[in-house]
């Protein structure tokens, strides 16, 4: 049986990592929410806003947490583009010609990640790297407790953008009934445009705060796809305060699995609780359905 103080301080690096896949559930649930959209490239994005910090923090010293607006930037156009020049042309389609395409999409991204970076594992490891604060038995990692408080930042800021503001209220009323906001005067398409551009910017921005934690390869995509989905089948399509506890529980659920099981069995604990909550709760613990970002 481990000791009470292990326990005690993989909770809390559970609770830590859980912050970044909520940010990175994110934006896979606002896309599927609003636009019904499964975007399978959601983990490719992912990868490479990573990769545009850990490059940016190669070649000029500019840490991650600043490469990360960056590649938020980069990512919320690439988003608003793949929207414009490919979903669009196939989004009356029916549901699986999306999939098929961004299915394509994430296959594109991988193999051009893989011939461009080649498959070594990048990170960055910043000053902070290796640092940490001791509060009683626990130590606080201050690369994970300065990731996580920008997580929540994040979080925050995405609800407060879809409360407070026009565009924000537009995506919501998009969100609620598509044909209805249309003849309310809200131009849904440009909506669609907006609402993956921020999907892939929330993805972008998980990349890079992950590039600070773990290694990451070309080959990450579908492994943090498979996390976003666990965080928002758990939390309901649509919450954000589901998703940001959804991604806490998968944090801790994953410590605690590798703790007693192995860290082989990481991806595998996220594909159980996946399963189990589409069984048991299919909706998730705050999961409506209406995908209003409330």
């Amino acid at each position: 049986m481990p000791p009470t103080e292990l326990v005690l301080q993989i909770l809390v690096n559970g609770l830590l990592l859980g912050g970044i896949y909520a940010v990175a559930a994110l934006g896979l649930s606002l896309v599927f929410g609003i636009m019904d959209i499964v975007n399978l490239a959601h983990g490719h994005m992912l990868m490479l806003g990573a990769y545009v910090a850990i490059l940016l923090f190669a070649a000029a010293g500019i840490t991650p947490l600043i490469g990360m607006f960056v590649a938020m930037a980069l990512l919320f156009v690439l988003g608003m583009a793949i929207q414009v020049l490919v979903l669009d042309r196939v989004v009356d389609e029916g549901i699986e010609q999306p999939i098929i395409v961004l299915f394509g999409l994430a296959l594109v991204l991988q193999s051009l990640g893989r011939i461009v970076l080649g498959s070594d594992a990048r990170s960055a490891e910043v000053g902070i790297s290796g640092q940490s604060l001791e509060i009683g038995p626990v130590l606080f990692s201050f690369p994970r407790t300065v990731t996580f408080v920008v997580s929540v930042a994040l979080i925050l800021a995405t609800w407060a953008f879809l409360r407070y503001t026009t565009t924000g209220r537009a995506i919501r009323a998009t969100a609620q009934n598509r044909d209805a906001a249309r003849y309310m005067g809200i131009d849904t398409d440009r909506i669609y445009v907006i609402t993956l551009g921020i999907g892939t910017a929330l993805a972008g921005a998980a990349g890079a705060l992950l590039s600070m934690l773990f290694p990451i390869t070309p080959f990450v995509g579908w492994s943090y796809l498979l996390k976003a989905f666990a965080v928002v089948v758990l939390g309901g399509v649509g919450s954000i305060a589901g998703t940001l506890v959804g991604g806490l529980v998968l944090g801790v659920s994953e410590n605690l699995g590798t703790l007693y099981l192995g860290g082989g069995f990481r991806d595998i604990i996220s594909f159980t609780i996946f399963l189990l909550v589409l069984v048991v709760r299919p909706q998730g613990l705050f999961g409506t359905g209406g995908g209003d970002g409330e």
